[in-house]
């Protein structure tokens, strides 16, 4: 039997991780300047297109350290003198790339660096308070996730908090209360309307200034509208707005938009996307390319020169300490961890329901753009009048017809590229918000065909009424065939 040099190379790595046998990285410089500078996809308005930190600039940074956590209790269930015992605790820091010596050893600590809160809090008094959606273990110990639940030790004496891991964002709780790690997560709660009203009506002028600025910080895009325009725009109707914006599966991450907010990707099988964010931001070419895109995400994109415009001044991206960084090794092994991760088993039984579903998939044309095993393409489509630059057709992968839905995260944003990527269809059983925006929580409503009418009012959900436009694919279909194609959808 022969094998390929790929093969070959890919079996033996197997066995090497299966046997526990020494591994050799081959760990990358993420912020080399040439590879930084081809990453990212152009935004639509190309003398936009972000400038980031030069190579020298980045690694002049320190790299932060992780710090080994503790867990926490729901309030009364710690033991005896816990909070006494961890002031007692030395700060131990848990990443040591000198102390991996195997694959498995390297993907244990991405998972480390996965989980770690980049902004950190001295302990809230009364803390902890809630769970935070996730159910506690029988002895009482919160889940880590999504913030604010672990105690952290960087100093003797001294406990404190965190947010803004990756785990807070992609961390789903599945029907059995267990968590499922870099599934899309449920970071958010829907809230009461009127009690939102309420907390906007209480802020005070400084408040609400101070909400104002940062939202521009957040959001500010000044060749989509000035900052007055932006300050104008933010009425109350629209802070409002913003507030019940966020919610499970949706999250306004900065640089898209605050009442456009898009829904989170799943991080299960990104080893195989070519594209990631939901316009397309970055391009996917390597190990290397998801550890710069980490590094973005984690606020360096705030500190990027878009044009003229600079919406964080101060170095205060990577988290509580300031001109701190990930190190390369930490962002390696964080790349390893997301490639390792892998969807639970599906629950949802192939039956003559699916097996037809199946028929009327390939019948209405959807492999076209969510062709199997991935059930994607892999490539960008434009949003509605976009026109596709011709040094683009050259180097990326487009699929030449628009959808046609929603235009603000492609178009009016800081990530806007001017396209959409097709997304995979693998996991929808276990994921919600769908849609590039999240415009509906369902497979039911997206192929509903009411949501494209005028008088549509969206099913318990934060959008104001009116049609959810675009990708109107199987919207013609009789009830019954739309019920089999959604749960032959829900086997894959």
């Amino acid at each position: 039997m022969r094998f390929g040099v790929k093969v070959l190379a890919e079996l033996l790595t197997l066995v090497a991780v299966g046997s526990g046998q020494e591994f050799r990285p081959e760990i990358p410089k993420v912020w080399d300047d040439a590879a930084s500078a081809g990453f990212e996809v152009p935004l639509a308005k190309r003398d936009r297109s972000p400038r980031h930190l030069s190579s020298s600039e980045y690694y002049a940074l320190k790299v932060r350290p992780i710090y080994k956590t503790y867990p926490m209790y729901e309030p009364g269930k710690e033991p005896a003198g816990y909070l006494e015992w961890l002031k007692q605790q030395e700060p131990e820091i848990v990443f040591d790339p000198a102390k991996l010596k195997t694959k498995r050893d390297w993907i244990a600590a991405g998972k480390l660096v996965f989980e770690e809160d980049v902004l950190l809090f001295p302990l809230p008094p009364g803390w902890p308070a809630a769970s935070g959606g996730l159910p506690a273990s029988r002895e009482g110990i919160l889940p880590p996730f999504p913030d604010r639940s672990k105690y952290i030790i960087r100093k003797k004496g001294v406990l404190e908090v965190g947010e803004n891991s990756c785990a807070s964002c992609h961390t789903r709780v599945m029907p059995d209360g267990s968590s499922l790690p870099g599934a899309q997560g449920v970071f958010g709660v829907l809230k009461d309307p009127r009690k939102v009203r309420e907390e906007v009506r209480e802020l005070n002028p400084e408040a609400l200034t101070q909400m104002r600025e940062e939202f521009w910080i957040f959001w500010g895009a000044p060749w989509v509208e000035s900052k007055e325009e932006f300050f104008q725009r933010m009425s109350f109707e629209e802070l409002v707005r913003v507030r019940l914006g966020e919610h499970p599966g949706v999250v306004e991450r900065q640089g898209t938009s605050g009442t456009h907010p898009p829904h989170v990707p799943s991080l299960i099988g990104l080893k195989d996307r070519k594209y990631l964010d939901s316009t397309g931001f970055a391009r996917h070419r390597s190990i290397g390319d998801l550890a710069r895109y980490a590094v973005t995400n984690q606020g360096l994109d705030t500190m990027a020169h878009y044009g003229d415009f600079q919406p964080s001044l101060e170095p205060t991206a990577f988290g509580s300490d300031k001109g701190t960084r990930y190190g390369d090794e930490q962002l390696y092994a964080l790349a390893l961890y997301i490639y390792s991760l892998e969807a639970p088993k599906n629950p949802n039984q192939v039956d003559d329901l699916v097996r037809r579903g199946q028929q009327i998939f390939s019948r209405q044309g959807c492999a076209g753009c969510h062709p199997p095993p991935l059930y994607t393409n892999n490539k960008l489509t434009p949003a509605r009048g976009f026109t596709v630059p011709a040094d683009l057709r050259k180097t990326d992968d487009i699929l030449d017809v628009s959808v046609g839905t929603d235009t603000t995260l492609a178009l009016k944003s800081r990530r806007g590229t001017g396209f959409y990527k097709v997304p995979s269809l693998r996991g929808v059983w276990y994921r919600n918000a769908f849609g590039h925006g999240g415009w509906v929580d369902t497979l039911e409503e997206w192929f509903d065909p009411a949501r494209v009418k005028s008088d549509y009012v969206p099913n318990g959900y934060w959008m104001q009424p009116g049609p959810i436009e675009g990708h109107e694919f199987g919207l013609k279909l009789s009830v019954e065939d739309r019920k089999a194609l959604i749960a032959f959808l829900k086997t894959l």
